[in-house]
């Protein structure tokens, strides 16, 4: 959506840990059977097999592995397997990490393990590191200990600042804690008279036709798929994936699958619009809800952005998961 500065509605930046000038927000899983992954999903090899893991979820790992260590290609092992959802490259995820210098074998950086500030992060096709093809295929509740060759850890530049040069990998150990849902998944709802029609790609992206007739005058907003979560509470972060249309001319003008990563809102007064809050609030996860939303509670006679003066708004909107 539009950022804070022309609109109300706000997009909660996801977490991230950052190595150096890296961003290092990672998700792992444990292996699964092939699905319809957006990365190659990992491979073993001589390298990984070399790892010592602790295997205590929830508790800093205790690692040993022979240094230098490195690879040709992104190798991954999955050290304790959980039996959650599947990481696919396209799910937002929550995690523990340590991070290790394969060269020097040092620990480079890590995360609490205790639970007091879980890191959450998206990794999908091309970002650098790596994450995605080393952890396409895992499942939620795996521990999974990867290794990055230069190319795939930092692009071969090295990370002077931390010691790391450009011939090191980096060794990962990761507990994947939580997988989100790609998309809404639950039971399809019979459409309501008056809303826009809406039909969706294979991959869950949206499209909406409007009614050739007046814009509703009140805020209106129907299930398409009912979700068997549990429901949005206000105060909570809520992860989802959504497009906001303008009425009048069927004009998109915000998404988040146009990025190709779901985006996170806090659910509280002032940090959405009111239409949009009131909207996600007392719904099922899992569900995909249309929200039909009249100026006064949307932005009004000012507009913001492309969104003209007393635009009433459209949006489709994915609940992918909460958290406190």
């Amino acid at each position: 959506m539009i950022s804070n500065s022309t609109r109300k509605l706000l997009l909660l930046q996801k977490s991230v840990l950052f190595l150096s000038s890296i961003i290092l927000t990672a998700s792992l899983t444990s292996c699964a059977p092939a699905q319809n992954l957006a990365c190659a999903q990992f491979t073993g090899g001589e390298q990984v097999e070399s790892i010592s893991v602790s295997e205590t979820l929830g508790e800093q790992p205790v690692v040993s592995f022979p240094s230098p260590l490195n690879a040709e290609a992104v190798q991954a092992r999955v050290v304790v397997e959980g039996d959650g959802p599947v990481f696919t490259g396209r799910n937002l995820v929550e995690f523990e990490f340590a991070g290790y210098n394969g060269g020097s074998g040092q620990l480079i950086q890590q995360s609490s393990f205790d639970g007091t500030e879980t890191p959450s992060g998206f990794f999908g096709p091309g970002q650098v590191p790596n994450f995605c093809d080393a952890l396409a295929g895992a499942k939620e509740g795996s521990r999974v200990v990867a290794i990055l060759p230069p190319a795939e850890a930092h692009s071969g530049e090295g990370v002077p600042a931390l010691g790391v040069g450009p011939t090191d990998s980096f060794v990962f150990v990761i507990d994947l804690k939580r997988v989100f849902m790609e998309k809404a998944t639950g039971s399809t709802v019979a459409p309501e008279a008056g809303f826009p029609s809406v039909v969706t790609t294979p991959e869950g992206i949206p499209g909406v036709t409007i009614p050739n007739s007046p814009a509703p005058t009140e805020l209106k907003v129907a299930q398409l798929i009912r979700g068997e979560g549990d429901l949005v509470q206000k105060g909570q972060q809520v992860t989802m994936h959504y497009s906001g249309f303008v009425w009048d001319s069927s004009e998109k003008f915000d998404s988040s699958w146009d990025s190709g990563q779901p985006a996170q809102f806090q659910m509280q007064d002032g940090a959405l619009i009111e239409g949009f809050l009131s909207a996600v609030v007392g719904q099922p996860v899992g569900s995909q809800i249309i929200a039909v939303i009249p100026p006064a509670l949307g932005y009004g006679d000012a507009g913001a952005g492309t969104i003209p003066p007393g635009a009433t708004l459209v949006f489709v909107i994915d609940i992918l998961g909460t958290s406190n």
